[in-house]
């Protein structure tokens, strides 16, 4: 019957869903929430019945960081991987309080959007493009910022120097992961 043809065994739930292929131009990969009425197509990951601090976790600049690095590309876009990025990504021990503060960053990130209208793409734009750069929505920008200063804090009790000094910690919290582990 061809109108039923669809991914049927899809749970009916609330789920982050993130794009399989992102824009190397953005600065963050713009993932959602969708509802149980939502079909996700197999161009996007879904992670059902995911706590709202795990979407803010995964909206971070050090998220995007650890993307850049370890995931894979699709021609020059990021491809992001439930293995390679997801399933690899180290978490520190977040507190109820901290999981809290980054439920309120991430449902602002969420209004905004809603409040500022149109879609993910002009939104986020595409501002670290080198010819046609379209600048990402400025009180989006301003709400990912305050989302990653929270973030940050949650790794390292002092400020980070730059990227790398994020990427060291990163890396060194999965050697001590995958060594526990062993």
């Amino acid at each position: 019957t061809p109108w039923k043809f669809r991914d049927t065994r899809m749970p009916r739930r609330n789920a982050i869903i993130i794009p399989r292929v992102s824009s190397e131009n953005r600065m963050y990969v713009p993932i959602g929430v969708v509802d149980a009425s939502t079909i996700i197509s197999d161009s996007a990951m879904a992670i059902y019945d995911a706590p709202l601090w795990l979407l803010g976790l995964l909206e971070s600049r050090i998220h995007m960081l650890w993307l850049k690095n370890i995931g894979g590309t699709l021609g020059t876009s990021f491809r992001y991987s439930a293995g390679l990025v997801y399933n690899t990504f180290p978490v520190p021990e977040l507190s109820t309080r901290r999981k809290n503060e980054i439920e309120e960053l991430i449902g602002n990130i969420l209004d905004i959007r809603e409040e500022e209208g149109g879609t993910l793409a002009e939104l986020y734009g595409s501002p670290l493009a080198t010819k046609n750069p379209k600048p990402m929505n400025q009180r989006l920008l301003e709400a990912h910022k305050e989302l990653d200063k929270v973030i940050d804090r949650a790794y390292k009790s002092t400020d980070f120097k730059d990227d790398n000094e994020r990427l060291a910690l990163l890396l060194n919290m999965y050697s001590e992961m995958v060594n526990k582990k062993g």
